[in-house]
């Protein structure tokens, strides 16, 4: 039995109360840097796609499996998204941004919970956190996925979805646990979203994205802050 399908519904944990306190105590910093990498990304993303045509492509559609119906990972089933499928070779294709956001790693408290912020790229965010992976924390992730994913059934189209792409099963670390996520074309405020969820089962510190060696190869890098 999954972790969410074992939830019973009258007896499911209720989030912290600083759960629903904590969007008024999120730094502009935090929102203003989210806004960026997303921004970039996004703009990125959408001129490769914009000449596109239904005829040729299909742009971040669900993926199914052999049977047809969608396509799910790991014990809790999520489905995922591809960024876009050529129509013409009948292959899933994935998009590489040439250019990203970098910035200096900073660092906040919202209750009395640490959270560390490291340059991140919109489709490919690690998350590791400090705290127990169990029946709430379990919720707070599956409710934030189902949001942030959107619509299994809408009908393939070139069209921005605005929907995440993928977020793996957290699984379990030394410390508590860790997951990775491509927020594909999802608005900047789903990442607060999922940083509100991670807070309603008050871990001790919440890492976002990681640092990286500045003789690292990698995309063009533009500088915020």
């Amino acid at each position: 039995m999954s972790a969410i399908e074992q939830h019973a519904p009258h007896l499911a944990p209720r989030p912290r109360r600083d759960y629903f306190r904590a969007m008024d105590t999120i730094p502009p910093q935090f929102v203003e840097i989210v806004e960026a990498v997303r921004e970039l990304y996004v703009t990125q993303f959408a001129d490769t796609v914009a000449g596109f045509s239904e005829e040729t492509h299909v742009v971040e559609p669900v993926l199914l499996d052999s049977e047809g119906d969608i396509a799910t990972e790991g014990p809790m089933r999520l489905p995922f998204r591809a960024d876009y499928a050529s129509l013409e070779s009948g292959k899933l294709e994935s998009f590489s941004a040439p250019r990203e956001l970098r910035f200096d790693t900073f660092s906040f408290k919202i209750g009395g919970t640490e959270i560390v912020v490291a340059p991140f790229a919109w489709d490919y965010a690690s998350v590791h956190v400090s705290g127990q992976w169990d029946e709430l924390a379990a919720r707070l992730f599956a409710d934030w996925h189902r949001r942030a994913f959107g619509d299994e059934q809408a009908e393939d189209n070139i069209r921005l979805q605005n929907v995440i792409h993928t977020a793996t099963t957290p699984e379990k670390t030394d410390t508590g646990y860790a997951f990775e996520a491509d927020f594909g074309t999802a608005p900047a405020d789903t990442m607060s979203d999922l940083l509100l969820a991670l807070l309603g089962n008050a871990p001790a510190r919440i890492e976002i994205g990681m640092p990286k060696d500045d003789s690292e190869q990698g995309p063009a890098s533009e500088r915020i802050g």
